[in-house]
């Protein structure tokens, strides 16, 4: 998808590139590039006006007299709190020291009550009117001002809160964001850790993600009709126009077609840009569902024109997933600069071989085609019927090569997939908390001699998926028959370097979580300490003051009110500290032992809960799913 008339005229120069026409939807061509540029200016007359999502920024925070860099640590995280974000405390010629934060817009603030903490969302806005700088609107400068006042006891009046240049859309913006902040040395993230690598900087974009509530505005829409090459280009072109008039009557669209590929042993295509509006005001929003749709339609335009296409699934082809025209831009503009911006592609390659390399690998990948193993229930059972379906169709043409070659390989995606499945769903393996560590152990063996034959069937990278894909699984097969061992000769703990051996990084992942836990559950009970504390001294100041006049009664009585509340909740937040520290140690004591119930007080415990048992238990031995294995949504 596009936004704006600049990104669909350079989509439409793309399609244009070595002297392709463009055919638009009625029929007109455009044939230069300013032809192109002044169709793309009379499309944007119906885009979307909106403007995309300015989801991080850069601030500058200060406290009017308090020079202690440890003080303004503790203002940044009390006023971007429910915010992901980052900040470095320098210190200026003068002494004094300034915070620079990159944070979110959005965020959220926590309610407490005397059920529990809620959440509420809220995001960081910027005035419209200015004269330089951006600035806060009033309330979220003030709501900012008040969160810091309230943890530390300054006047709001003492806080200075600016955005520093322009905000950035995205997780590319956060990156940016980022990359800036901890170009001088490191900068802290949320939880306390340093970021001072590229590596660093993407891995925090990459946690900040689903919190930016990200918004683009989508106007333009580009996509590829593609063909094996020796098809005929002709007959293509009339599929791709047939197909786009049948099913986008009322959008606007341009199309033209590139046979680079063709002398290279590659396909030719038609690359199209469908306007999202069409004229009579609804919007193209595809799902999974209409975009089958689509491909069975095209295929029957292209059938219609003489063209051997079926529109079949990545599925009933067990198919990887291929890659897009922006990893094929990438490394093309890394091999052979453009013209006129040699200096910028260079510069750019030099600054990000890992995107680089990345994209090389998905295009290298998707041009192997290994053979997809289906890991879950629900993937077996559509590899399953494919193969059902190819072996009708051999059955009806017996000569038939293609039908040939799919049976073949759908038959090694079944097989592969059903020892996959099992062994992560538990059949057949003997881990409950019943057996011996003898039978974990021959089992494990059985299990490992399984799919070693398995594997022996494949070849090349479709070999080293299976194995890839069954290798978390059998790890944590592994880690239970070492725990069982252990627990049958008599240890009920085990010391940190031990759980390194046995678990490696999942135990040291899930030990830092804790740590990290620990740390900030402690400055939320000293916050409330804090509070608490001035409370009882604005209870004591009014009732020495006071007199027996119904106003300094009222007074006093709210005092009395505040104070209690101050006491629930500085008890509250005691209690989920003392919590955090005992999990912290308990997990450093043995991280494969379960949290105790009685313990996991507060989300953030119960965060930490979930993910030791993602990670050190058997949730995936017992037939649930890890999260980064799920098939994802097309």
């Amino acid at each position: 998808y596009g936004h704006g008339v600049t990104r669909a005229a350079a989509i439409g120069q793309y399609i244009q590139k070595e002297g392709v026409a463009l055919e638009t939807h009625d029929a007109r061509i455009l044939a230069t590039q300013e032809a192109v540029a002044e169709e793309m200016k009379q499309w944007g007359k119906g885009f979307d006006k909106r403007r995309e999502s300015e989801d991080v920024a850069t601030f500058r925070l200060s406290l009017a007299g308090q020079e202690n860099a440890e003080r303004l640590s503790q203002a940044v995280q009390a006023g971007f709190a429910g915010h992901g974000f980052a900040y470095r405390i320098d210190t200026l010629q003068d002494g004094s020291s300034v915070a620079r934060i990159v944070a979110t817009m959005a965020g959220h603030s926590v309610v407490r009550g005397e059920n529990g903490d809620d959440k509420v969302k809220h995001r960081f806005h910027f005035s419209d009117r200015r004269q330089q700088d951006r600035q806060f609107s009033a309330p979220t400068r003030a709501m900012i001002a008040s969160r810091i006042s309230e943890a530390l006891g300054v006047k709001e009046d003492t806080v200075s809160v600016k955005p520093i240049g322009e905000p950035s859309h995205g997780k590319a913006g956060v990156v940016f964001q980022l990359a800036r902040l901890s170009h001088d040395g490191a900068a802290i993230g949320a939880d306390g850790a340093a970021i001072a690598s590229e590596e660093a900087v993407r891995q925090t974009a990459q946690s900040w993600d689903k919190t930016l509530n990200s918004y683009k505005p989508r106007d333009t829409m580009h996509m590829i009709l593609s063909a094996k090459a020796g098809e005929d280009r002709q007959a293509l072109v009339r599929a791709a126009r047939g197909f786009l008039h049948e099913q986008f009557p009322n959008h606007k669209f341009a199309f033209g077609m590139h046979a680079d590929m063709a002398e290279e042993g590659g396909h030719i295509h038609v690359h199209a840009i469908v306007a999202v509006k069409g004229e009579d005001g609804e919007r193209l929003r595809p799902g999974p569902a209409q975009l089958r749709e689509w491909r069975a339609l095209y295929a029957q335009h292209a059938q219609a024109q003489g063209m051997k296409i079926v529109a079949t699934s990545a599925a009933y082809r067990a198919s990887s997933q291929s890659y897009g025209p922006r990893d094929k831009a990438i490394v093309a503009t890394a091999e052979k600069p453009r013209p006129g911006r040699e200096a910028r592609d260079r510069a750019y390659a030099r600054a990000n071989p890992h995107v680089i390399e990345k994209a090389r690998q998905r295009i290298d990948y998707a041009r192997a085609n290994p053979i997809k193993i289906p890991i879950s229930a629900r993937q077996l059972q559509a590899t399953q019927a494919s193969l059902r379906d190819w072996h009708s169709v051999a059955v009806s043409e017996p000569n038939n090569a293609i039908a040939s070659q799919f049976i073949d390989r759908m038959t090694q995606a079944s097989r592969s997939g059903t020892v996959v499945v099992a062994i992560r769903d538990g059949k057949g393996v003997q881990m409950s908390s019943d057996a011996t560590a003898d039978q974990m152990r021959e089992n494990l063996k059985q299990i490992n001699e399984t799919v070693n034959k398995t594997a022996a069937m494949m070849n090349g990278q479709t070999k080293a998926e299976f194995l890839r894909r069954a290798a978390p699984t059998m790890e944590l097969l592994a880690i239970r028959t070492d725990l069982k061992s252990l627990q049958e000769g008599g240890v009920t703990h085990v010391s940190e370097d031990q759980a390194h051996r046995i678990a490696g990084a999942r135990a040291e992942a899930l030990i830092h979580r804790a740590q990290e836990i620990e740390a900030a559950e402690r400055l939320e009970a000293d916050r409330a300490r804090e509070i608490r504390n001035r409370a009882i001294e604005q209870e004591i100041r009014d009732e020495r003051a006071g007199s027996a006049d119904p106003t300094s009664l009222e007074q006093v009585a709210q005092d009395r009110e505040m104070v209690r509340n101050a006491e629930s909740i500085a008890a509250k937040e005691a209690r989920e500290a003392q919590a955090a520290s005992e999990a912290a140690r308990s997990l450093a004591q043995n991280p494969n032992e379960r949290l105790d119930p009685e313990i996991v007080k507060g989300e953030r415990l119960e965060e930490l809960q979930r993910l030791q048992s993602r990670s050190i238990n058997t949730a995936a031995v017992e037939g649930e799913e890890p999260d980064s294995q799920k098939p994802q949504k097309q």
